[in-house]
């Protein structure tokens, strides 16, 4: 067992105008003192020093907000100052969405999430957090919507090298044409939800373009154009929390390709449909919800025959592997993947512990099934 930070977020729902207004100014609160800080060259402790003398100037800060969200501002700037290639620039409104409270005041009673300062705000548990550390709250682009992102301090369980799974193991190869093709043949067809919005965001673009700056009718345009992509951003994590779910519950091995994404996007014909199918968030969530999940070498996956290892060399178009040494033909992706089961179980094999230990009959059996399954696809 080990400790692991996870995050949930819920939804928060301000019953009053005076409730929404109260969290609206502590953002405006947190981005101020955020582009006071930018003018001042020093390091996260004299900034936590320099605000309780910021305190005493501006009363205000003192009596309506809360010190420990102030100061995890502070450790705000001092993050973004060490990942900054050039100079920093001042938040606007839109730009600022979120501020903390860490360790101190905040505190969840059944439905409702009390907040130093702000007060008690109706809050939706899908599940109850144990253990918080930290909560974020956080507004939407359109700025109708709060959430709340609790930090929990759980226990996990640590997966053994001992093999002893009772749910099989699965190769998934991803893919732009096909969303992903496993090794026991389920193909997803790729969804694509923002190539089918290009439509109306080009629209929407135009029609922000096209206001004046600082005119009310621009900001709603903007508005519209952010209810697109946060649209287009909730599906696409539908989706994916969905089949991540699938296959976490019903595989308790799961084998992927290591791919680096950035490097593929240099294809600028490609990069809009791989960014599109967000390969990298699926892999994030298969992480955090499946037993285990093991990453392997991409090379020549779909090149090699998944039954006698020839290689067949074909372009992107082609979509059918036929083998002419053995006469396999399957499809593209269906042998990218059983070359990644296969690839997987060979380097699991190689994990395997071999300091002697008392085990069951029936973990000796389930190591001896899966040896066996890895030599039958070593074997073709």
């Amino acid at each position: 067992m080990y400790k692991k930070m996870l995050n949930y977020k819920f939804r928060l729902y301000p019953t009053t105008k005076e409730q929404e207004l109260l969290l609206e100014q502590t953002l405006d609160c947190c981005r101020w003192v955020y582009n006071y800080f930018l003018d001042k060259n020093m390091s996260e402790y004299d900034m936590n020093y320099i605000l309780t003398e910021l305190k005493e100037q501006h009363p205000w800060l003192h009596k309506y907000y809360h010190s420990k969200m102030l100061q995890m501002v502070a450790k705000q700037v001092a993050a973004a100052r060490k990942v900054a290639v050039g100079r920093l620039s001042y938040r606007k409104d839109e730009d600022f969405n979120a501020f903390t409270y860490n360790q101190s005041g905040f505190r969840i009673e059944k439905d409702k999430l009390v907040l130093s300062k702000i007060g008690s705000i109706k809050i939706v548990l899908h599940r109850q957090p144990v253990n918080v550390k930290q909560v974020t709250v956080c507004r939407s682009k359109t700025g109708k919507k709060w959430y709340a992102v609790v930090a929990c301090d759980v226990l996990r369980r640590l997966y053994s090298t001992i093999i002893k799974y009772t749910k099989p193991a699965v190769g998934i190869d991803v893919g732009i044409t096909k969303f992903c093709h496993d090794s026991d043949n389920h193909a997803v067809e790729n969804p694509q939800f923002l190539t089918k919005m290009l439509k109306p965001l080009r629209k929407a673009h135009r029609r922000v373009s096209r206001r004046q700056i600082g005119s009310n009718n621009r900001e709603k345009a903007k508005h519209m154009l952010a209810r697109l992509y946060e649209r287009i951003h909730n599906k696409r994590h539908d989706f994916l929390h969905k089949k991540s779910a699938y296959y976490a519950s019903h595989y308790d091995l799961i084998f992927l390709e290591r791919l680096k994404v950035l490097n593929l996007t240099k294809n600028h014909r490609l990069a809009r449909k791989i960014l599109d199918a967000s390969w990298s968030a699926f892999k994030n969530m298969l992480q955090y919800k499946a037993n285990r999940v093991i990453e392997v070498e991409p090379a020549y996956s779909s090149v090699d025959c998944s039954r006698c290892g020839h290689p067949v060399p074909k372009s992107l178009a082609v979509r059918t592997h036929a083998c002419q040494k053995c006469g396999a033909v399957l499809d593209r992706d269906y042998n990218a993947s059983l070359n990644i089961l296969q690839r997987g179980l060979e380097s699991l094999m190689m994990l395997l512990p071999v300091e002697r230990r008392e085990v069951t009959p029936v973990e000796i059996a389930q190591q001896r099934s899966l040896k066996q399954e890895a030599h039958e696809f070593i074997r073709g």
